[in-house]
């Protein structure tokens, strides 16, 4: 009879751990819903660096200090004597590149994203990325308040309304997440054209 009755606890636990393995997956799924959202607001922390013409703000959103970059670049210029792996040197080469696109989006952008535009994720995408901790697109809706301080299209025309496509991309460093952010070239290209998706016009 105690066997009996080991066996039938020892069933009813195993239950138990099927039922707790069927509802994690939905945490994580759960998990997937929200990471966009969180990602959207250090999205935003970086797009209204720009704005601010504050570099301080885009290496907070991308969780990069320049303590992190110098060690970086030292690993990298003493890779054989740091005996790097190609996962190390990658991470290291992602932090510099990072340091890059801050000082160069930070000249480039300011002139598009101007100080009173209002700005908007109104679609975040998470991508999948081999080598990285996640990817993700987010399509920003930039509102442009007055004629004065709004944007002028190729055509001539002032923009009141546009979308920009921005590009996260994440990986670790030394065990610390780092973003980076981007455009892409093409779409880019086509902004120093001022080739811009419109919306609409004043």
């Amino acid at each position: 009879y105690l066997l009996a009755l080991i066996a039938l606890c020892t069933s009813f636990s195993g239950c138990k751990g099927k039922e707790n393995a069927k509802t994690s997956p939905g945490s994580q799924t759960e998990q997937k819903v929200l990471r966009p959202a969180i990602e959207k607001e250090r999205a935003l922390a970086f797009l209204r660096g720009i704005q601010a013409g504050d570099t301080a703000k885009m290496y907070e959103a991308a969780n990069l200090t320049a303590e992190i970059v110098s060690d970086s670049r030292e690993k990298l210029i003493h890779q054989g004597q740091n005996k790097l792996t190609d996962l190390q040197r990658k991470e290291y080469e992602h932090a510099l590149r990072i340091s890059g696109d801050i000082d160069f989006l930070s000249k480039k952008m300011k002139k598009i994203i101007t100080k009173t535009a209002n700005l908007q994720i109104i679609k975040a995408v998470d991508k999948e990325m081999d080598g990285a901790a996640g990817k993700a697109e987010h399509t920003v809706k930039v509102v442009f308040t007055t004629k004065d301080a709004a944007v002028i299209d190729k055509t001539g025309k002032v923009v009141k309304e546009m979308t920009l496509h921005l590009v996260q991309i994440s990986r670790t460093v030394n065990g610390r997440l780092i973003h980076e952010f981007s455009f892409d070239s093409r779409d880019f290209d086509k902004m120093a054209d001022k080739e811009f998706e419109v919306v609409s016009y004043f």
